[in-house]
C-alpha cells in the first residue's frame, strides 16, 4: 500500500442564494412578482419604493453633501457602493421612465392565490436539512410546472447549476416527501408509484401493475394483465380501482384553478409596421436603495460595527434583488422578441398560422440554456391583437409537412379540426376519417388516429355523439 499526497486544482461554481433568487424571479409572473417584492420590502429595510422616496423628499429640506459624506467604506470583497448609490440611489435604468407612464395598458383586479411554490417552500422551512441541499430543493421547486411535475432532466439542471446528480437526487427525494404525494415526479408512472409508496402499498398488485406492466396498463388490457400475474380479472379490476383514486396531476390539489383574471405579463403591439414588446409591470413597485441606511456606511458614521455589518448584508441582498429584476426584464423581452421572430405569421394573421417551435430554438437565438427559457415562458401570458395567450402556447411540435415542404404545427391542425367541427352539418357530423381526408386535400396530411387524439384534446365528442336528430 502506497501513501501519498495528491493536490489538484478544480474550478467549481456553487449554487448561491443569489442564483436561486435570480432564477426564482424568472419563474414568477407579474402578480407573483408584485407579492414577492412587497414581502422583500417588509424584510429588507434597505429597500424602499420610489413613492416612499418622493414622500420623504417632500417632507425633508434638501441639504448639500460634502465630498467626505459621499465616501463610503468599501471592503476588499464588497460591492463598490459609490457606483450604485449615485443618482438618487436607484439601481434601475428605466425606473424613472416607467413611473412617468401616464396610461396603463391593463388594469385588472385579481385575487391572489398561494402558489405551489409557496406551498412547498413553507413545508421546506420546517425541515432540518443541510443548507446546500435546501438551496437545491428551492431550485427544483422553481422548476416544477403547474401539474407538479419536474419536466427538466436532472442532467440539464446539474449542468446549469454545476451540481452533482447525487445531490440533486437527494434534493428531489425531499420534494417527494412533501404533501401532496406525487409532486416532483418526472412521469405519470413515477407519480403513481410515489403515491402508492406513500400509502405503503409496496408489494400490492396495484404497485406491480404500474411498475411491471405499464404498457398494458396504459391500454387497459385487463385480461393480459391478469394472465401476466396469474390472477383473476376481478383482482386486476380491484387494483385498477385503487390506481384510479390516485391524482395524475398533484399540483392542482394545491392550486386547483387559475386566477379568474389573467394578467398579461407582456404586451405586443404593432407600431409603424413593426411589433413592439413592453412589460405590463405598472403594478410592480420600483425599488431603490434607502439613502438613510446608506448614510450608516459613510466614513465618520458613529454607527456600531455590528450594525454596519448588518446593513452591508442587507445592501448586498437589495442590490442582487434589483439586478435580478432588471435581468428578468431584459430576459423576458429578448425571449418574446425571439418568439415573434419565429411566429411572425401568427402575430400578423392569427392562431391558424402558428408554426412549429421548440424551446431549444429560442434558447439558441437568445444564447441561453433551455431551462432558462422554460422558466421565462412558464406561467406567463402575452397580450396580442388576437387575444391573450400563454407563452407556452407558441411552442408546438411539427406533425408533418405541407406541399411546399414547410413543417405543420400540431396547434395548426387542432385549430383546423375545431373549425371543421364547428362548421359541420349537425345532422351529418364529420367522422375522424372524413376530417383526415379534408385535411389531406388541404395539404395537411395527418392520420385518422392523429385526428382522434387532437379531437379528444379539444374535448370534442366523436361524430356519433355529435349527431343531432329532428324532433
Amino acid at each position: 500500500m502506497n501513501l501519498g499526497l495528491d493536490m489538484s486544482l478544480k474550478l467549481q461554481q456553487k449554487l448561491s442564494f443569489q442564483m436561486i433568487q435570480s432564477l426564482k424571479l424568472l419563474q414568477v409572473n407579474t402578480l407573483q412578482l408584485e407579492q414577492l417584492l412587497k414581502t422583500e420590502l417588509e424584510m429588507n429595510p434597505v429597500l424602499e419604493t420610489t413613492d416612499e422616496l418622493e414622500e420623504a423628499q417632500e417632507q425633508e429640506p434638501e441639504k448639500e453633501e460634502t465630498e467626505e459624506d459621499k465616501e463610503l467604506e468599501v471592503g476588499e470583497d464588497e460591492i463598490d457602493w459609490e457606483e450604485y448609490l449615485e443618482d438618487g440611489f436607484d439601481l434601475t435604468e428605466n425606473a424613472s421612465r416607467e413611473t412617468e407612464r401616464e396610461t396603463d395598458h391593463y388594469e385588472p383586479t385579481a385575487v391572489y392565490q398561494a402558489t405551489l411554490e409557496e406551498h412547498l417552500n413553507n413545508q421546506l422551512a420546517e425541515k432540518s436539512i443541510p443548507e446546500k441541499i435546501r438551496l437545491l430543493v428551492q431550485f427544483l421547486i422553481g422548476c416544477l410546472d403547474n401539474d407538479g411535475y419536474l419536466r427538466i432532466p436532472l442532467d440539464q439542471i446539474a449542468e446549469e447549476t454545476q451540481t452533482s446528480i447525487y445531490d440533486l437526487e437527494e434534493a428531489l427525494n425531499v420534494i417527494w416527501s412533501m404533501e401532496p404525494p406525487g409532486l416532483g415526479a418526472r412521469t405519470l408512472q413515477e407519480c403513481l408509484v410515489l403515491q402508492l409508496r406513500r400509502q405503503k402499498m409496496f408489494d400490492s398488485l396495484a404497485m406491480r401493475i404500474v411498475v411491471e406492466t405499464w404498457d398494458l396498463f396504459e391500454k387497459l388490457k385487463v385480461p393480459e394483465i391478469a394472465r401476466t400475474f396469474g390472477v383473476e380479472v376481478r383482482d386486476v379490476q380491484a387494483a385498477l380501482d385503487v390506481i384510479k383514486r390516485m391524482h395524475p396531476k398533484p399540483g392542482y390539489l394545491v392550486s386547483p384553478e387559475r386566477s379568474s383574471t389573467i394578467i398579461p405579463d407582456l404586451i405586443v403591439e404593432k407600431v409603424d409596421g413593426d411589433f413592439v414588446v413592453s412589460l405590463n409591470d405598472r403594478s410592480v413597485p420600483s425599488l431603490r436603495i434607502s439613502r438613510a441606511y446608506a448614510n450608516m456606511l459613510k466614513r465618520g458614521s458613529k454607527v456600531k460595527k455590528d450594525v454596519k455589518k448588518y446593513v452591508r448584508e442587507k445592501f448586498n441582498g437589495a442590490t442582487w434583488l434589483i439586478r435580478s429584476i432588471e435581468q428578468r426584464k431584459s430576459t423576458m423581452l429578448r425571449v418574446m422578441y425571439a418568439i415573434i421572430d419565429k411566429q411572425r405569421d401568427f402575430f400578423e394573421k392569427g392562431p391558424p398560422n402558428l408554426n412549429p417551435l421548440r424551446l431549444q430554438d429560442i434558447a439558441d437565438i437568445v444564447d441561453m440554456h433551455i431551462s432558462t427559457v422554460s422558466r421565462v415562458t412558464s406561467n406567463k401570458y402575452v397580450q396580442t391583437q388576437h387575444g391573450i395567450y400563454e407563452l407556452k402556447y407558441f411552442f408546438t411540435e411539427a406533425v408533418g409537412q405541407d406541399a411546399d415542404g414547410a413543417d405543420i404545427s400540431s396547434e395548426r391542425i387542432r385549430n383546423r379540426i375545431r373549425e371543421l367541427v364547428e362548421g359541420e352539418n349537425p345532422k351529418k357530423p364529420l367522422s375522424d376519417q372524413k376530417i383526415a381526408d379534408i385535411l389531406s386535400r388541404e395539404d395537411l396530411k395527418v392520420a385518422r388516429r392523429t385526428v382522434a387524439k387532437y379531437r379528444e384534446q379539444l374535448k370534442l365528442l366523436p361524430a356519433r355523439l355529435r349527431q343531432k336528430y329532428d324532433q
